[in-house]
């Protein structure tokens, strides 16, 4: 069953059992007061019995209970009952009985009836008032009780005709009903074309564009809603766009992927292609004779052994790159003095390369938390970019400063080498990106450096900058927190 359908019969079962619960309650609520089962008739009676007299019967009364008082034979004077009329023309009706005779009766009153209808006599007069039914139509009355001088009994009634309640619905009842159960269902009509219009179209614009949501499709936004659209299906919309932004990135960060994952398979066989080239190459001329001497044969085995030595040093790159791409390599944090770390790795680097200069100004009291094996790598391989990039006609020298602020440290590692364009800078960063364009076509080089770099620091969750102009040299900045 569809939302509308249930919010229909939600309305029109909630009307019935409204209507019935209240009527229940009054019916209850009259038996227990009365005694006697509701109907209209009945209720009718009840409320007349409490109304109070108007003047004008108060004062028909009066006059005719003080003549069954003090002359009550007078009643039976023709000459006294024409004085009737003056009682009449104040729309009120009298009757007169003798004992079960009706003596007079106003016009327009039904004498059977009266008969049949008329109060039981109550010398007493503990029940004055009440309703008779006289020919169907209903007449609010006053009566008092007496003996006229033949000890017979006698009855006076002054009687009040109205539009009561039962005869207005006895004529107009149908019509009201019609227009009540019109005006309900035509309520029930508006609420149901509000909530069609608030949140069954709203939902069904939704679901029909989720189904034709499809992947090609993400970029496309969810329509808006209009204003008067409930809150609840608002923030369905709003979660589904969110869902579709998610997807819609999580698409796009898919295709980088799939890109990146081409582009590196792509630089992996074109820089595994080019040695390996190189030594099939002068393997081939070694076993076909081409070095005829033992200078030329000394020649190829070098570069058969260099290039060996590059191959394995890009494979064991590559690897270390795929490995800290899928966070496949641990990290052992530790608290350490960094000038100590500096000077250590600087040391460290001079013992392969002496013509190396370096220069280190950090302070001592400065502390980061660090996987000491792998920043170690990071540092490494900036030097080595520096080392294979220095300035042909002046030796290397790198400058190390540590500025310690209130929460992390910036390292700057400064060399006086080539220098990169400021077009290739955002570039340096990517796998296997040399930038060769602007240095020497003879450093070879893995073109992993740097981007292992970034990975190392990110682990760290730091940051890496470079800032660099051609032939003036290079710096690189790394940001860590302080520990």
């Amino acid at each position: 069953m569809t939302i509308k359908n249930r919010f229909l019969i939600s309305y029109i079962g909630g009307i019935v059992i409204a209507s019935i619960s209240i009527l229940a309650i009054l019916c209850i609520l009259f038996y227990v007061t009365t005694g006697t089962v509701p109907t209209p008739k009945t209720w009718y009676q009840t409320f007349t019995k409490q109304r109070s007299l108007s003047p004008e019967e108060e004062l028909a009364y009066v006059e005719l209970r003080n003549i069954a008082k003090t002359d009550p034979d007078q009643l039976l004077v023709e000459d006294v009952q024409t004085n009737f009329q003056d009682i009449e023309k104040k729309s009120l009706g009298v009757v007169i009985r003798h004992d079960k005779d009706i003596l007079y009766y106003s016009k327009g009153l039904v004498e059977k009836s009266l008969v049949v209808h008329f109060p039981v006599f109550d010398a007493n007069n503990i029940e004055t008032k009440g309703t008779i039914d006289n020919a169907g139509r209903l007449y609010r009355f006053i009566k008092f009780d007496f003996y006229y001088s033949d000890q017979t009994k006698g009855s006076i009634l002054v009687l009040k005709k109205e539009n009561n309640l039962l005869e207005f619905f006895t004529k107009w009842g149908i019509a009201i009903i019609i227009i009540i159960l019109l005006a309900s269902f035509g309520a029930v009509l508006f609420l149901n074309q509000l909530l069609r219009r608030t949140i069954i179209k709203p939902l069904e614009n939704l679901g029909q564009f989720m189904s034709e949501l499809r992947e090609e499709n993400l970029i496309i936004e969810t329509p808006a809603l209009p204003e008067s659209t409930a809150k609840e299906v608002q923030q369905l919309k709003e979660n589904f766009e969110s869902m579709r932004a998610t997807l819609l990135a999580s698409k796009k960060e898919k295709q980088g992927l799939e890109n990146n994952r081409k582009e590196l398979i792509a630089s992996i066989s074109h820089d595994l292609k080019t040695p390996i080239t190189s030594i099939i190459g002068y393997i081939e001329g070694l076993r076909e004779g081409v070095a005829d001497t033992p200078e030329k044969q000394e020649k190829y085995l070098r570069t058969i052994h260099s290039k060996s030595l590059a191959l394995n040093q890009l494979i064991e790159e590559l690897f270390l790159y795929s490995k800290l791409d899928a966070e496949a390599v641990p990290f052992q944090f530790e608290r350490i003095q960094l000038s100590d770390f500096l000077v250590h790795m600087a040391e460290e680097f001079q013992l392969y390369n002496r013509d190396v200069k370096f220069q280190i100004n950090a302070a001592d009291e400065v502390y980061v938390s660090i996987d000491r094996m792998q920043m170690n790598r990071a540092f490494n391989n900036l030097f080595e970019n520096s080392l294979k990039f220095k300035k042909l006609a002046e030796p290397l020298s790198i400058t190390i400063e540590a500025l310690a602020a209130a929460d992390n440290v910036e390292v700057y590692v400064t060399d006086n080498g080539q220098g990169i364009a400021d077009f290739q800078l955002p570039y340096v960063f990517n796998h296997f990106y040399r930038g060769e364009a602007a240095r020497t076509t003879t450093t070879g080089g893995s073109g992993l450096g740097l981007a292992i770099v970034k990975q190392i620091v990110d682990k760290h969750h730091g940051k890496v900058q470079i800032q660099s102009k051609l032939q003036l040299g290079t710096t690189v900045t790394i940001i860590l927190a302080r520990a």
